[in-house]
């Protein structure tokens, strides 16, 4: 690993250090809570994402005895290597080790990936895989004949293809791009297409479970592409949004790259990376994405962004000077917004909050569960056998079934949901009669599905944090026998 400059490996180190000494601010994101338990469950793949996520989260919650902390070691390694992949993708488009340390140091700072980094989510291990197929994929087209290159990319691809499928779009849009703009001989030779083997090998078990299972993941992109996720944008702010989420210095760097990656000479055998953001990024507009899908292109966009940056900079002595505390600067805002620095309900809180959303999301679980079980430890003894737990949502099941399996001091019955993954887990036992129900649950729904339903309490995020939670109703209802199990198929719903 000599290749990599002491500079890049220091903003690495840097990146994971900070992430890790943050890791226990605030609380577990309601992805989090979903993929602990879904890796309890084993299977080919889930509506909504690949199995693998999951099941790692699961065993790595295990192996630290659920320290929140501790659990985000991995996600925090994670975007420290996206630092490291950015300086060798550097060097596959030419990069002096100077111009290798500035895309480091501009990939660390990048808002979405220090975001992302303190959470345990699939587009953090995402955005690494992508950025590292795609400096992969560089280093095989500058050296087509060389079939060990390609080699390389197969697993690569096949390890992000389950991961996330937005990786299989990448790669679309990469192979169109070689296509319309070169090199088109690369597809003469064996190495791309052994290449695509393994990746579709590897990524058969989760092709596979949808196809048997009739695509669900169609149903949950629909809901994004609808505003049903709180991470969901408008399509004409896309654009915008997937530069704001860079940040400031990276957003400037990603817009140099792709001007010099479409103009400059030293970058015609890379017109294809250019060409293929811009196919990626039509693609997430027009199909309603969210704009951090473009995340995972960022590290090699950057690594041809900063080497006209620097060349600039070392041309005078005052732009050498003023360069770093520059970037320190435009950085500032990045940091506090990406990372839980700010107290929960402060004004620089909400702010964050209304940039990345996802900040609400860990705030709260502890009432919540409290708000839930004080409900539950209302219900009679001899009703409780036939107890459960209903929830609209994953995050909401999530947070209770690892409370349960952590342990508590009040009672919380069995967790069930019909969300994605939760549905496929389902139904309840025939014989549940007493329901807690928890959640926005329409009025329809609570008259066809129970006799009786009483709200009993609601939920309040601390300082009226305005998340998924805020408000919700905990009900206790009453059903026939057998009831949930009929209407099963109406209580599943994906998004």
């Amino acid at each position: 690993m000599n290749r990599i400059p002491r500079t890049a490996w220091v903003a690495a180190s840097v990146l994971a250090i900070v992430l890790i000494a943050l890791g226990s601010r605030y609380g577990f994101h309601r992805d989090e809570l979903y993929f602990i338990e879904g890796g309890r469950h084993f299977a080919w793949a889930q509506p909504d994402n690949p199995i693998l996520i999951p099941l790692v989260a699961n065993a790595w919650h295990q192996a630290v005895g659920g320290q929140l902390w501790a659990f985000r070691i991995l996600p925090a390694l994670a975007a420290a290597s996206t630092v490291l992949v950015a300086s060798l993708t550097s060097r596959q488009l030419g990069g002096t080790r100077r111009h290798q340390a500035a895309a480091a140091i501009v990939t660390a700072v990048t808002g979405v990936i220090v975001g992302t980094g303190h959470l345990f989510s699939i587009t953090t291990f995402d955005i690494f895989l992508t950025a590292l197929v795609l400096m992969l994929l560089a280093r095989a087209l500058r050296q087509p004949q060389r079939l060990g290159t390609w080699v390389l990319v197969g697993p690569a691809a096949g390890v992000a293809l389950e991961v996330k499928l937005l990786a299989g779009a990448v790669l679309a849009c990469c192979v169109l791009a070689v296509l319309l703009v070169g090199p088109r001989g690369v597809f003469a030779s064996s190495g791309p297409w052994i290449a695509a083997g393994i990746a579709a090998a590897l990524a058969a078990p989760n092709l596979i479970w949808q196809t048997v299972n009739g695509w669900p993941m169609r149903d949950v992109a629909a809901n994004i592409a609808g505003g049903g996720s709180t991470s969901s944008a408008d399509s004409v702010l896309i654009l915008p949004m997937h530069l704001l989420m860079a940040g400031a210095v990276t957003g400037s760097v990603v817009v140099l790259g792709m001007i010099e990656l479409l103009g400059a000479p030293r970058f015609r055998p890379w017109r294809w990376i250019p060409v293929a953001y811009l196919l990626l990024l039509t693609i997430v507009i027009v199909a309603g994405g969210k704009p951090y899908y473009m995340a995972g292109m960022f590290p090699i966009v950057v690594a041809a962004g900063a080497m006209p940056l620097m060349d600039w900079i070392d041309r005078a002595t005052a732009r050498r000077r003023l360069a770093p505390a520059l970037a320190v600067l435009l950085s500032i805002p990045t940091v506090l917004f990406s990372l839980p620095l700010a107290s929960i309900g402060s004004p620089v809180f909400q702010v964050a909050a209304a940039v990345n959303p996802d900040a609400k999301e860990t705030v709260g679980w502890d009432e919540y569960v409290a708000t839930v079980s004080d409900a539950a430890e209302d219900i009679p003894d001899s009703r409780r056998p036939n107890t459960i737990v209903l929830t609209d949502n994953y995050g909401e099941a999530g947070a209770l079934d690892r409370t349960r399996r952590m342990g508590i001091d009040g009672w919380i019955p069995p967790v069930y949901s019909g969300h994605n993954a939760y549905g496929t887990w389902g139904p309840p036992p025939h014989d549940v009669e007493t329901v807690v129900l928890v959640g926005d649950f329409d009025s329809a729904q609570i008259h066809n599905w129970f006799s009786t339903c009483e709200v009993v309490a609601r939920v309040e995020a601390p300082r009226d944090i305005d998340n998924e939670e805020n408000g919700a109703a905990v009900r206790v209802c009453q059903a026939d026998p057998g009831a949930l199990v009929g209407v099963w198929p109406q209580v599943q719903h994906f998004g």
